[in-house]
């Protein structure tokens, strides 16, 4: 058996054909054996359908050799540049495992091994995409661990444990050393792969994580207690430009038309303004964390607009069922209050205008700014016509509502007026509607018959109803800026709300990682250090708001060292931490190199 490793050419094999002209060697029974057996099955069809030589003991015993003298004919085969090692990786379903499959392999029919090795490469990275799509499902706990070693502003990527891959490929998975560049060529394809999908979180030598789509969003707000405690403060001391641009974000995304922006649309501002910096991350350490998040923030953007827009759909449909509704009038007559505060409505109405199905019209009513629509049907807009005679007709909007869908579409609805059983209907509620806009007499004077004059009051009315909608029109656009102001002032305080809420998550995450991981406590310049926006004057603010606990009671000083509360909601976290105290005084575990009095001082305000 030989001890030395063979030289492994990898992708730059021969034949031995070749072999034996220029160098006139000629291959020892063996390994002329293995090599027939190997170029038999070299195929491009075998390598598609994975069914190559594999270098095991059953194998070497149907070709009538033992295993070392096996390995002694594939060192030659190898070293000769005839075969090289490959590998498949394969993932068991049914048992949820992944399996390493070595192959030894020679050139299929004399062509290039490229393309059929990058075919290995591609059945392999789909395999473990299965399998970590199915058994590496991030958890919280899980994506909290992670984002504890990524806003590591000493994280090394070659400091982890190991990923999957480094398991499956290390050289004693294969009967004899592999090719170096085949291993590191092999792990960055697949890697490169893995990156390249949005659904999967890669941390080299650390482990690859599934993201499960409908917990994107709670994972992005996760990851924002690390943007706002440790990434932005330390980032906005990396260069002038970071500072500046997070000072732009957190102070110009208005409000828009009916909607705002939602917490996610600002994560993923932040997170794409910092991707922007790119160079700037990667020498300071921040550049994994910051392309990681930025998968989980497109992830909830698009789930989140994806359900946006299946309730958009739902709506909408409800509303397309109304329109042809035969037996409700208000439903074929819509009304859509457009003052509402409702984004779904605002999407909606946009769709119904556009819908060549559907005619639209506004109208101010004495409270509030109404969409209008009718079913774009000649023979439907008679119905509602003869509805508001027969049982609408000195309800003054309805006729009002329905003024406005005629006038705004008054060319593709000209057709109708050479119906004279709907002029004559429709003028009948007009001349309704108009006399309660003018003075009574007039109606003595239709009675009498008296056109002129009565004409002269029509046009009377049609001016007051013009001047009341100019009128209610200024009005609205004064609710506007009132709702808009207010709503931002809602807004600002949801938001500094929904801050300190993130911060007391944040803290209490920063407790978790110096107590349970880092095995220290959590003094105020140990949170300092670590996460740099808890500075003693946060915290001195904090502990009243959420009560929790200071050493040094409300005076937050450098060395204070600061506790969960003492509250139902911290109840479990209490538990783990008194347990802990009981395995350092126990001796199970080496407490920290603290005064043992501010240990008892401690142990007793749990």
């Amino acid at each position: 058996m030989r001890i030395s490793v063979p030289h492994d050419h990898f992708l730059q094999l021969t034949t031995k054909e070749t072999l034996g002209r220029s160098s006139g060697i000629i291959l020892q029974k063996e390994a002329l054996s293995i090599m027939k057996t190997v170029e038999v099955q070299s195929s491009r069809e075998n390598i598609e359908g994975g069914h190559l030589f594999r270098p095991t003991d059953p194998n070497f015993e149907k070709l009538k050799m033992d295993h070392e003298t096996a390995l002694d004919a594939m060192w030659q085969l190898i070293d000769y540049g005839l075969t090289t090692q490959l590998f498949e990786i394969k993932y068991d379903a049914d048992v949820g495992e992944l399996r390493f499959v070595n192959f030894l392999v020679g050139l299929p029919g004399g062509m290039p091994l490229e393309e059929p090795y990058k075919l290995l490469i591609a059945k392999s990275t789909e395999h473990l995409f299965q399998y970590i799509q199915a058994k590496r499902i991030l958890s919280e706990d899980t994506w909290r661990n992670v984002l504890t070693k990524l806003a590591d502003i000493d994280y090394n990527e070659n400091d982890g444990s190991g990923d999957e891959l480094d398991r499956l490929l290390e050289p004693k998975q294969f009967p004899l050393q592999p090719s170096a560049e085949m291993l590191k060529r092999s792990r960055g394809l697949i890697i490169d792969e893995l990156e390249a999908d949005p659904r999967i979180i890669v941390l080299p030598h650390v482990g690859f994580y599934s993201i499960p789509e409908m917990d994107a969003a709670n994972f992005l707000h996760i990851a924002n207690e690390y943007l706002m405690t440790k990434v932005e403060p330390l980032a906005k001391a990396f260069d002038t430009e970071i500072r500046l641009a997070f000072d732009r974000i957190h102070t110009t995304i208005p409000a828009t038309g009916n909607s705002e922006p939602s917490e996610i649309d600002l994560i993923r501002s932040k997170i794409d303004m910092l991707y922007g910096f790119k160079e700037i991350l990667k020498e300071n350490g921040f550049y994994p964390l910051v392309h990681n998040l930025r998968k989980v923030a497109e992830m909830a953007a698009k789930y989140a607009e994806v359900e946006k827009k299946r309730e958009v759909d739902r709506l909408l449909k409800v509303y397309m069922k109304m329109l042809d509704s035969q037996f409700d009038f208000d439903s074929r007559l819509l009304r859509i209050n457009l003052e509402k505060d409702n984004e779904h409505d605002t999407i909606i109405i946009d769709l119904l205008r556009k819908n060549p199905k559907v005619l639209s019209a506004e109208w101010h009513d004495q409270d509030s700014k109404i969409a209008v629509f009718v079913n774009n049907n000649q023979s439907n807009i008679k119905d509602i016509n003869n509805l508001i005679f027969q049982n609408y007709r000195f309800t003054t909007e309805h006729i009002l509502y329905l003024k406005a869908i005629i006038e705004l579409n008054e060319k593709e609805l000209k057709p109708l007026f050479k119906d004279e059983e709907f002029v004559k209907t429709y003028g009948k509620n007009l001349q309704t509607v108009y006399f309660n806009y003018i003075p009574w007499f007039y109606k003595l004077f239709y009675y009498l018959g008296v056109t002129p004059i009565v004409n002269s009051g029509y046009a009377k009315a049609k001016s007051i109803l013009s001047y009341a909608q100019m009128d209610r029109q200024f009005l609205y656009q004064k609710r506007r800026e009132n709702f808009f102001k207010k709503k931002l002032r809602e807004r600002e305080e949801r938001f500094e709300k929904e801050k300190k809420q993130q911060l007391k998550r944040a803290l209490t995450s920063a407790l978790s990682d110096a107590y349970f991981q880092k095995n220290c406590l959590p003094s105020v310049d140990w949170l300092g250090s670590n996460y740099p926006a808890f500075s003693a004057e946060t915290l001195e603010k904090m502990i009243p708001d959420f009560a929790f606990i200071s050493t040094t009671g409300k005076t937050v000083k450098s060395n204070s060292v600061i506790l969960f509360p003492n509250s139902p909601e911290f109840e479990s976290l209490n538990k783990r931490l008194k347990e802990l105290f009981n395995q350092w005084t126990r001796g199970e575990i080496e407490p920290p190199d603290e005064d043992k009095e501010l240990l008892v001082q401690i142990r007793g305000l749990i």
